[in-house]
C-alpha cells in the first residue's frame, strides 16, 4: 500500500476557523498489504474516490464504492474500506474536527451517505489537490489557506449534492446511543427487545438502557413504546383498519396489550381516541 500523510498542527486562536478544522489528509493506493479492519475516527471522515473500485464496510453492510463516489462518515462510526482486485481503489481522505453531517433522511440518525459526483469531479479534484499541495510545500500560512479551502469545498459539497445534508455540530451521545435510535425508529412495528437493539450495538443491555435514557431522557423500550403509540394513532385517525390490525401493524403482539399500553399512555381506550378525533 503506497500512503502520503500528512497531520496539522493546532491553529492560534486568530487563525482558528469558526467551525470544522482539517485534522489530517491522506492520499491512498490499495495494495496486497492493506489490512482492512473495521475502525472508527473520533472526527468525520470525507474521502473521495478517485479511481478503482471496491467497497465501504460496516458493522452491518458492505456498500460498492466506485470511480468519483464520495463518502462521508460520522464520527465514532465503525467502517473500512476494501478494494476490489481487478480494480485497486485510490482515493483522498479528509479528517474533519468539530463537524457531523445530518443527512436529511427524516429522523433517523445516519452515520454516512454516499454521491456520485462523476460531472463535479474537475472541480472537487482540483480543491483536494490544492490541499494536497499546500500541505507538501509548507509555504507561509499554509494551514490556515487549507483550512479555507476546506470550507469551500464543504459548502461545494453542500450545493451540487441539492442540499441533501445540513452540517450540525458535533454531540457527545454515544454513537451506540444513536444507532440504537436509528434502530428502534427503523423497526418498531417489528417483534423488538432490549437483547437485540443491545445486541446491534455490541453493549451490554443494562449498560445500553443506562446510557440511552442519560442520552434521550427516555428507555430504549420506553422509546419504542412512544414510537408505536404514536404510529397507531395516526391509524386510528387516517384509516379503517380494525383496532387488531392497528395493533400488528404497530408492533404490539396483541390487541389487549396494545389497548392497555394506549389507554395508560394516552388515558382513554384505542375506540374512543379514533371516535374522537377520526376524519
Amino acid at each position: 500500500m503506497s500512503t502520503l500523510s500528512y497531520s496539522l498542527t493546532d491553529l492560534s486562536p486568530e487563525h482558528q476557523p469558526p467551525h470544522q478544522h482539517l485534522r489530517y489528509v491522506t492520499s491512498s493506493s490499495f495494495g496486497s498489504d492493506w489490512n482492512g479492519v473495521l475502525h472508527s475516527h473520533d472526527c468525520t471522515e470525507l474521502f473521495y474516490v478517485t479511481d478503482g473500485e471496491g467497497w465501504l464496510c460496516t458493522d452491518e453492510t458492505r456498500i460498492p464504492l466506485r470511480k468519483n463516489n464520495l463518502v462521508i462518515v460520522n464520527p465514532k462510526v465503525h467502517h473500512t474500506e476494501r478494494s476490489s482486485p481487478e480494480k485497486k481503489m485510490h482515493y483522498i481522505v479528509l479528517g474533519i474536527d468539530n463537524l457531523q453531517f445530518r443527512f436529511h433522511e427524516g429522523e433517523t440518525f445516519s452515520p454516512f451517505q454516499i454521491f456520485q459526483l462523476s460531472s463535479h469531479r474537475e472541480m472537487i479534484l482540483s480543491l483536494l489537490h490544492t490541499i494536497l499541495e499546500e500541505l507538501q510545500k509548507k509555504q507561509t500560512s499554509y494551514e490556515e489557506v487549507c483550512q479555507h479551502y476546506l470550507s469551500i469545498l464543504l459548502l461545494q459539497l453542500h450545493r451540487i449534492t441539492g442540499k441533501e445534508f445540513s452540517f450540525a455540530p458535533p454531540t457527545d451521545i454515544p454513537y451506540e446511543c444513536q444507532r440504537a435510535k436509528a434502530y428502534i425508529e427503523e423497526h418498531f412495528h417489528e417483534p423488538v427487545t432490549l437483547e437485540r437493539i443491545a445486541a446491534i450495538v455490541h453493549w451490554d443491555k443494562f449498560y445500553l438502557s443506562h446510557q440511552f435514557s442519560a442520552a434521550f431522557s427516555v428507555s430504549p423500550i420506553n422509546y419504542l413504546l412512544q414510537l408505536r403509540i404514536t404510529h397507531s394513532k395516526r391509524l386510528l385517525c387516517d384509516t379503517d383498519y380494525s383496532i387488531t390490525q392497528i395493533a400488528e401493524s404497530s408492533g404490539f403482539s396483541s390487541q389487549n396489550y396494545f389497548t392497555q399500553a394506549f389507554k395508560k399512555l394516552v388515558g382513554v381506550s384505542p375506540r374512543a381516541y379514533r371516535q374522537k378525533h377520526q376524519k
